[in-house]
């Protein structure tokens, strides 16, 4: 039996081995936007259960801002651009901003990925960074979870004054 994977940008063809029951799952494919662009703005300047972007960065002095490392599709090149615009309008100084890139426990980004993930005209105007998990000494201890394990953040992120978390979820 042949199946088709997503995985990597083209995709991955196998062929599986005869003799099992095999059932392959496929996500619901998801409506692209009309206006990508109106949505980021409409999500930015209107979310569902806090106040906008702007309000929540006025008075603050600092930002840090996480973003998927290059294994996760996430448009933080889209994202990016309103979002940095915001935090300016709001008073945060762009030498004040930093973005890191949440790499876990993948390795770190190369400069050209980095420009992937966060487009040239952001990577050239903002510092971005890699996040490092295993350089403990860059991480601040937060305590532990129910079950005893022990959490860390990035210090880089823990010091600004307004944390940021870009992601991607995706429904089943």
């Amino acid at each position: 039996m042949q199946a088709n994977f997503a995985f990597g940008r083209t995709g991955l063809r196998l062929e599986l081995p005869s003799g099992f029951d095999y059932r392959l799952l496929e996500a619901r494919s998801a409506v692209p936007l009309r206006d990508p662009a109106a949505a980021i703005a409409q999500s930015l300047d209107a979310p569902i259960g806090c106040p906008p972007l702007v309000e929540l960065a006025r008075g603050k002095r600092s930002a840090a801002i996480a973003v998927c490392d290059i294994t996760r599709p996430a448009p933080n090149r889209e994202v990016l651009p309103p979002l940095l615009a915001r935090l300016e309008a709001a008073g945060i100084p762009r030498d004040a901003i930093t973005i890191l890139i949440a790499t876990g426990l993948h390795r770190p980004a190369t400069e050209s990925e980095i420009r992937e993930i966060c487009g040239e005209e952001t990577t050239g105007r903002y510092r971005v960074l890699n996040h490092r998990a295993r350089e403990l000494g860059e991480h601040r201890a937060l305590g532990d979870t129910a079950s005893g394990t022990p959490v860390y953040v990035d210090n880089r992120f823990i010091s600004a004054d307004l944390h940021i978390t870009l992601g991607l979820l995706s429904r089943i």
